[in-house]
């Protein structure tokens, strides 16, 4: 019958349920990028400790050591996972809207022209960058492995004596682990901005088909972690619109006045009930209307107003629930005026220093 609960309470929502308010807000990214807007983005930098693995697949046990199955990945490996990476990057930050960005191939021309003593920052600045992202797979490991695992058939000869067969089922592994670095470089200082690291490993294993020549491409598992950076990334560079949810106070004590605000609410007429609610805490100080008046004015994005009444609330009553929704939109504004002064940069300072020569890009990028 517990299973049911959440279908019932669907079913009933106008008897029995409490109306959820969502209060839009937005959520400051990690890293203040409003200065730096005018993004290049460089082509992920392959991890060059990629040894080329053994000719075959190691197995774990003695039955296994015998079967010639070859790896699933190859020296190549770390440069095609690079190229996954840059593509998925630089069309996730696309995506966004949020930045005007420089395509990895021609950010990648104006650092190797670095290399032959071309000013780096100049030519960014020139071009209209105000900061350089260079991504780089620092960590790159996978460990591959075969066995066996011992299953038994028994038969009867033509004495009827029972007698028992060994035989075996055979199995791979494939562990597969990253480590990503995101490091962002102001063109007019050369100083770093910002230098993030993500790390992940995964798992894949099944039974061994011996039709297989090799196992199945280990890039598979890199490719998945690297996606699996997404919401990271996004949370690291760009201010995101999020909701929080609460739901309206019960009418407790009950107040008869109040009980067409709880049915405009349901009905989502929520400015009515708003409005009812407000009315019902000015005529009566009753405690659950001026919660809810005050949860649906931020629930439209007046969050001044929304705060005042909870602190006029806070006031009369000493309620936990009140106290906390106060709390929770104090913080909700803060936030919400951060994300949107990186938004407009109107906040947003540029990160100071005194070194803008190509020495930064190169240690960045490992040359």
């Amino acid at each position: 019958m517990r299973k049911l609960v959440p279908l019932i309470c669907i079913i009933v929502l106008l008897v029995s349920c409490s109306t959820t308010v969502s209060v839009p807000y937005m959520q400051p990214s990690v890293i203040d990028m409003g200065a730096y807007r005018n993004l290049a983005v460089a082509s992920v930098v392959p991890y060059r400790g990629f040894s080329a693995p053994s000719r075959f697949v190691a197995g774990a046990d003695i039955h296994a050591m015998g079967l010639r199955i070859y790896s699933g990945y190859s020296v190549s490996t770390a440069s095609s996972v690079s190229e996954y990476a840059t593509d998925y990057l630089y069309s996730l930050l696309t995506s966004t809207g949020f930045f005007n960005l420089l395509s990895p191939d021609i950010t990648d021309a104006v650092l190797q022209r670095g290399l032959y003593g071309a000013d780096i920052s100049s030519e960014f600045q020139r071009l209209g960058y105000d900061a350089v992202l260079i991504p780089r797979i620092t960590g790159m490991s996978v460990n591959e492995t075969i066995y066996s695992e011992p299953y038994y058939e028994w038969w009867y000869d033509s004495d009827g004596v029972r007698h028992r067969r060994v035989e075996y089922n055979y199995y791979y592994r494939q562990i597969a682990s990253i480590d990503y670095s995101l490091t962002i470089i102001d063109t007019e200082t050369g100083a770093i901005v910002a230098q993030r690291t993500f790390s992940d490993s995964g798992k894949r294993e099944g039974s061994l088909d011996f039709g297989w020549a090799r196992l199945d491409d280990a890039g598979y598992l890199f490719r998945r972690m690297i996606r699996s950076f997404q919401s990271d990334i996004i949370r690291l560079l760009v201010p995101t619109a999020v909701e929080y949810n609460v739901s309206l106070m019960k009418n407790k004590p009950e107040n008869k006045a109040a009980e067409a605000a709880y049915d405009a609410a349901k009905d989502g007429n929520l400015e009515h009930a708003e409005s009812i609610f407000l009315d019902e805490w000015r005529n009566s100080r009753h405690l659950p209307s001026g919660y809810n008046a005050a949860l649906l004015m931020a629930g439209t994005g007046n969050y001044d107003d929304a705060i005042n009444l909870l602190s006029e609330i806070n006031s009369a009553y000493s309620d936990a629930d009140a106290r906390s929704l106060y709390r929770d939109l104090v913080s909700i504004r803060t936030r919400n005026e951060q994300a949107l002064q990186q938004v407009t940069g109107s906040g947003s300072v540029k990160v100071q220093g005194s070194d803008n020569a190509n020495s930064v890009y190169a240690f960045v990028m490992g040359l």
